[in-house]
């Protein structure tokens, strides 16, 4: 018996893609870019936050360094909590970077905050400079805003909007450390 093949028979190929697939295609694409366009700036936000953060700690902890190192906190021989705002601010920062000025005094010019500049520049990651408060009288207890806090070293940023909120907690400040 003779088998006969037959020659393949041509099956319509299928040359792109359908109108529906493509629709389909651009719509999770525009979902995600507008999911990404959220969260992008939040994300941008919350980086310059931990940032912030971490710059406040480190000037607490360098503040804490030069009452080690000298017997004293910086600037001051008072006996009243003292605020480095501004100028002072650079002043302080310029000190604990490890250069001697006027204002806060470091003879050894022992350098113990990193990322100051030597005029006293240390912006926070909007621009403006790092707010110091200090419990010079060491009662270990500080008003901020009206608010009693426990605590000898206080470091702020005034966030994005650049301005000292109403009440502490209220708006975008962050702190070197909680205030409850």
């Amino acid at each position: 018996m003779e088998k006969k093949f037959k020659k393949n028979v041509a099956r319509p190929i299928q040359a792109g893609f359908t109108l529906v697939e493509l629709l389909v295609v651009i719509s999770i694409i525009g979902l995600l870019a507008g999911l990404m366009s959220v969260a992008i700036p939040k994300a941008m936000e919350g980086g310059k936050k931990a940032k912030a953060k971490g710059e406040l700690n480190a000037i607490v902890a360098a503040v804490k360094a030069y009452k080690q190192e000298y017997g004293r906190w910086p600037g001051t021989n008072s006996t009243s909590d003292i605020s480095f705002e501004d100028a002072n601010s650079k002043s302080l920062l310029s000190a604990l970077g490890g250069t001697n000025n006027t204002l806060v005094e470091n003879p050894k010019s022992v350098r113990l905050l990193e990322g100051a500049s030597t005029d006293g520049t240390m912006p926070d990651p909007w621009g403006t400079q790092y707010f110091v408060i200090l419990d010079a009288d060491e009662s270990n207890s500080m008003t901020y805003q009206g608010k009693q806090i426990s605590i000898s070293v206080l470091a702020v940023s005034f966030g994005k909007d650049k301005k000292q909120d109403a009440t502490p907690g209220s708006g975008d400040d962050v702190f070197s450390t909680d205030l409850k």
